[in-house]
């Protein structure tokens, strides 16, 4: 894709927040959404390949990228902040390998699609706990930060065709340890997760007797 004008930029930024209703989500829709997020992006600019373009995005002028000093980000790898100049801006350590910073600046963008609404959408994160509402909002963004890198599908068919890590990661251009956290959390690598159990909720039903008719925990 080529650099988009501001105007364009604007519109691509409207089309992807329009994936996610204003109003207050839990984690578990956040991060659903993020991902849903990811994949229209993903539709928007053309990427089918498995190794996403990132330079229109880095250039584009809507919401300005800057590659500044580790140590005006206190060593952290991205900031996303309208402090600094007025106006909204990302800025990304440049000092970390440009794997970690591909992953940086698609996690800034996710902050930047929150940026207007955050505090509505962000309302019940933590559950008044302002410290896990910190930690869930910056593992919203790297959930949609890895599906657009490495979007389900295509990562299932290099991993089934390769079974390579490393390949799999150069391929993606993205960190050995990226990949290795994707595959994880989409069961292809790891410990396979338990199977889960049945929990009752009460409805009024008889329990005994509904129990009795599952096999698996009738005698």
């Amino acid at each position: 894709m080529k650099k988009p004008t501001k105007q364009a930029m604007a519109a691509i930024l409207d089309d992807v927040r329009s994936v996610v209703p204003k109003r207050p989500l839990t984690y578990g829709y956040s991060l659903q959404y993020a991902r849903n997020q990811a994949a229209r992006l993903r539709l928007l600019i053309g990427a089918n390949d498995p190794e996403i373009d990132l330079l229109w995005l880095v250039n584009q002028r809507a919401v300005p990228v800057n590659f500044v000093p580790s140590f005006r980000l206190g060593e952290q790898s991205g900031l996303t902040t309208d402090y600094i100049t007025g106006k909204l801006e990302m800025f990304i350590n440049e000092s970390e390998p440009r794997v970690r910073q591909r992953f940086s600046v698609l996690h800034e963008t996710k902050h930047v699609l929150d940026w207007p609404d955050a505090d509505l959408l962000h309302k019940r994160l933590g559950s008044g706990n302002a410290e896990l509402q910190d930690k869930q909002i910056e593992q919203i963004a790297n959930e949609f930060a890895a599906c657009v890198l490495m979007p389900t599908m295509l990562v299932k068919r290099i991993w089934f065709r390769t079974q390579n890590v490393q390949l799999a990661a150069t391929m993606f251009n993205v960190s050995a340890e990226a990949m290795t956290t994707r595959l994880e959390r989409l069961g292809l690598i790891g410990e396979p997760k338990p199977r889960p159990r049945v929990y009752f909720r009460a409805t009024g039903l008889n329990t005994p007797e509904l129990v009795a008719n599952i096999p698996c925990l009738s005698s």
